[in-house]
């Protein structure tokens, strides 16, 4: 069976490279007292916030280390308030914010979307009717950048449109970042639009390696409270060795490095996948993305498409899975990082073109 539903991007060689940083990381963690096994918010934190800090280009006060982006996006649910609340988001969605959101009983409400991602019009509409049935939308769940599933980078003047919104209609922004760095000159994210309502998420899984647990939160100041709680009650702390290995990466410049062969590799597939898939088939996205939509016409049930590929050896993601709402979902996810030879991803996705031929 081929995988095209786990989107990991992996290159050959990158465990070679991932186990000489974590050797190195676990020799200089072993020459530390025994205190340094306590947890890390004892007292190993600070320092890799300040790293971290550096890294991300923003004060250390409002950066959190976290076990990577999953755990990212719940401690941002959880300290900015917004659990149980009503949250507004891409009608097509990342599906694992939504389990996260029917895990903690949060309400997500689907906003229409376009090529270029989140429609203002919509967020608009949604967060006045909200105000007028007395249900307010609190916050706003987004993926601007190489958005999972759809691929779309959101322009910066579209981004300066909902922030206007947001700050209307009092909302909190959860941005998430995972496949930020397929797009190299990405617009300015929301974190830097809107400090004083963002909470950043990047995390490592797709840039580094899904091993890798390490992913990085920046908070509002008035958040850091919150967010240190959150942070404890859901982890007591961090791996010290993988963000040691993590941040060398970071420093050093072997993950920009690693993040450059991403893009050329994503290039490459993106463009055969769309060739084989054939002219208007696949949504407008960016030309790096490890990832594509495939809208479905009304009255295909993206389930069918799912069996289908799945009778043909191809494992793909049925779009129902990443709707926000009624009406959303029409569509079928190809990955492009579940395999890591290429050949492998291009082959499924001719079998995924033969199966969309015949629907």
């Amino acid at each position: 069976m081929i995988d095209l539903v786990w989107n990991f991007p992996l290159l050959p060689g990158q465990q070679e490279t991932w186990a000489r940083y974590l050797t190195a990381a676990l020799e200089e963690s072993g020459k530390g007292s025994v205190e340094s096994l306590r947890p890390s918010f004892r007292a190993a934190d600070a320092g890799m916030r300040e790293r971290a800090a550096r890294w991300l280009e923003f004060p250390a006060d409002r950066v959190w280390l976290t076990c990577g982006g999953h755990h990212g996006t719940l401690n941002a649910l959880l300290a900015s308030g917004l659990v149980g609340q009503r949250v507004a988001a891409e009608g097509v969605s990342y599906p694992g914010f939504l389990d996260q959101v029917r895990l903690t009983k949060t309400t997500v409400v689907g906003c229409a979307v376009d090529d270029e991602g989140l429609v203002p019009e919509s967020l608009r509409e949604v967060c006045a009717r909200g105000r007028e049935e007395g249900k307010p939308v609190r916050g706003l769940f987004t993926m601007p950048t190489v958005q999972n599933p759809l691929g779309f980078v959101t322009p910066e003047k579209r981004r300066q449109e909902i922030v206007a919104i947001a700050r209307e209609f009092e909302l909190t922004i959860l941005e998430d970042d995972a496949y930020g760095f397929m797009e190299e000159h990405a617009p300015t994210s929301y974190v830097r639009l809107a400090p004083e309502r963002t909470f950043y998420v990047r995390g490592l899984a797709k840039s580094l390696a899904p091993g890798a647990r390490t992913g990085f939160l920046v908070a509002p100041e008035s958040a850091a409270g919150a967010v240190a709680s959150s942070l404890k009650c859901t982890a007591t702390g961090t791996d010290v060795p993988q963000n040691m290995t993590a941040l060398a990466m970071c420093e050093d410049g072997a993950l920009d490095a690693l993040m450059q062969a991403k893009r050329e590799e994503g290039a490459r597939r993106n463009a055969a996948a769309r060739a084989l898939l054939g002219e208007g088939v696949v949504a407008p996205g960016a030309r790096c993305a490890w990832h594509l939509w495939i809208p479905l016409a009304q009255g295909i049930e993206p389930a069918d498409v799912e069996r289908a590929a799945k009778d043909a050896g191809v494992m793909i993601t049925n779009g129902r899975a990443c709707a926000a709402g009624p009406g959303f979902g029409q569509g079928v996810r190809v990955a492009l990082g579940g395999e890591v030879e290429r050949e492998r991803v291009l082959e499924g996705v001719a079998r995924v073109a033969a199966v969309l031929r015949g629907v």
